[in-house]
């Protein structure tokens, strides 16, 4: 079997899965043993680091990718090529998620939504196909909140918080309540739906007044 690629050359990146958090991570390892979701879907596959971590943690548990770049999902590719319960689609996040729709509606999905990179950024469009489905648990990444502080990316001069989801999402989300840590200090909020789930205490209910 060949080697993993574990550094991203364009932006010299090592391995890094949940921004090497271990809060973050736990809350996954938790949303995972409570809620037992039936897949895992991901928007932004970049090189399979997350999709690998889930597929080795979960091998029968069936995961879905979606990378629109040329260059990250050959190495994507070349990542999951052993897992195979990873399923990876080579195209725009809107079009995967809307093409997986008659899967998405049979059973409870765990989304990570975190294709952030390009211009025109899809996220509200995502959410929309999201909010449509009766039950999930939706984790959005790089996802901005305050006290404690955590960034969040901004498009087109607005940041990606509670308030740029709202309307769309509803006006309640989760989000980490513990201070960050360097050198990863972005945000993520958790959206739920449908579910009978209560997040450790790192997580914060907020409610947008």
């Amino acid at each position: 079997m060949r080697a993993p690629i574990l550094f991203d050359e364009r932006i010299k990146t090592y391995y890094t899965v949940w921004h090497d958090d271990p809060n973050l991570e736990a809350l996954v390892v938790d949303v995972m043993a409570k809620l037992r979701p039936d897949r895992f879907v991901e928007t932004g596959t970049h090189m399979a680091w997350t999709t690998m971590w889930m597929a080795e943690r979960y091998p029968d548990l069936p995961i879905y990718s979606a990378e629109v770049d040329d260059g990250y999902w050959r190495a994507s590719l070349h990542n999951a090529e052993p897992f195979k319960n990873v399923h990876l689609y080579h195209m725009d996040s809107r079009a995967f998620l809307r093409e997986l729709m008659p899967t998405l509606r049979e059973g409870l999905n765990l989304f990570w939504l975190d294709a952030h990179w390009w211009a025109p950024v899809p996220l509200r469009d995502e959410c929309r196909i999201v909010e449509s489905l009766d039950r999930y648990a939706c984790l959005v990444d790089d996802f901005g909140c305050r006290d404690p502080d955590f960034g969040g990316d901004s498009f087109d001069g607005v940041e990606n918080n509670l308030i740029y989801l709202a309307d769309i999402m509803g006006p309640t989300c989760w989000r980490p309540c513990y201070e960050p840590v360097p050198p990863y200090r972005k945000g993520y909020g958790l959206f739920l739906r449908g579910v009978n789930y209560w997040p450790p205490e790192t997580m914060r209910e907020e409610v947008l007044r």
